[in-house]
């Protein structure tokens, strides 16, 4: 077995293999021109690979996508040093060759590459939607996953924002953001932002149903960003960087009234440590533990903190 970076018709035709997995509720063709559209964004055609783990006669027998992000590593002295970590997405076994431990054996392939080619790596992570255990095999570290839900907000709002943003505003909302003070953390840049954006952009226009007027909102220096999944009717806020408990329930409203416009079903916040005290107090907000999406690391360098001391804003997920 040998790992392979795909060129652009073996990804099509992965695409065709993975619609089973992620392609509902868009026809096979939609998810084609979904993942096309995908790959044409800034952020993935600067940062994204696809990896295709192949037997001796060149068959498939397992794939997946690497995306660069950005990350920084604070020492004991306070000294930061910048690096990059790499998001794992999209791992998939056709059912005829699963159980052979080929997702496995890929991800070591694919943590070893990068470990051997990319002299600023800090770590990989991915998100699972199958649990802990098939990925633990690899080094990879699970940490604590929890939602709030927020029904939308139909009548008034109680709390006013200063202003409503739009998608060209995202990278000045970012730089208004504080970093975490943390010895370790994963920090997007503008165009990984928007392709959460693109992704949204995407199923409105193919499904034809409206995006939010808004993807983020802003009170006094606290700001949010958020991002429609058009396929699950839900409002999923990708950063929230509150200075106070009144800026987080403004900012919370201003989404929650956003989602109600576009005619979607509930607001959901990953859980963070900063802002969940805050969250917790509002009084029709609802903690759930989260279905998929569980977040894990594994270092690609020493000194990095265990995966449950580790911030993952949803605008990390891939």
């Amino acid at each position: 077995m040998h790992l392979v970076v795909a060129n652009e018709a073996q990804k099509v035709e992965r695409d065709r293999h993975t619609y089973a997995a992620w392609g509902s509720p868009l026809t096979v063709e939609q998810f084609l021109q979904r993942e096309l559209r995908l790959r044409a964004h800034p952020w993935s055609q600067a940062h994204m690979r696809t990896w295709l783990l192949c037997d001796d006669s060149g068959r498939v027998l397992t794939s997946c996508e690497t995306f660069r992000t950005g990350s920084v590593l604070r020492g004991a002295d306070g000294q930061e040093s910048p690096g990059d970590s790499f998001i794992i997405a999209s791992v998939f076994t056709e059912p005829a060759l699963r159980g052979h431990g080929y997702a496995t054996r890929l991800m070591d392939l694919v943590a070893a590459e990068l470990e051997r080619t990319e002299p600023q790596a800090h770590a990989a992570v991915l998100y699972s939607d199958v649990g802990a255990r098939l990925y633990g095999r690899s080094g990879y570290q699970e940490a604590p996953a929890w939602d709030w839900h927020l029904p939308v907000l139909s009548s008034l709002a109680t709390r006013q924002v200063d202003s409503l943003l739009e998608d060209a505003d995202v990278p000045a909302a970012l730089e208004r953001m504080r970093r975490p003070e943390v010895p370790f953390f994963l920090w997007p840049d503008a165009p990984q932002v928007d392709w959460h954006l693109e992704r949204e952009r995407i199923y409105a226009e193919l499904l034809r149903r409206p995006r939010p007027r808004a993807c983020g909102a802003v009170v006094g220096a606290s700001t949010a960003l958020w991002a429609m999944v058009a396929r699950l009717g839900e409002l999923v806020v990708l950063m929230l960087d509150a200075r106070s408990e009144d800026d987080a329930a403004a900012l919370l409203e201003a989404a929650r009234a956003q989602a109600h416009k576009a005619g979607l079903a509930k607001v959901v916040l990953w859980e963070e440590p900063g802002t969940m005290p805050w969250v917790a107090r509002l009084p029709d907000a609802s903690r759930e533990a989260r279905d998929g999406s569980l977040p894990m690391l594994r270092p690609l360098r020493a000194g990095l903190p265990a995966a449950a001391d580790i911030h993952f804003p949803r605008a990390l997920w891939a």
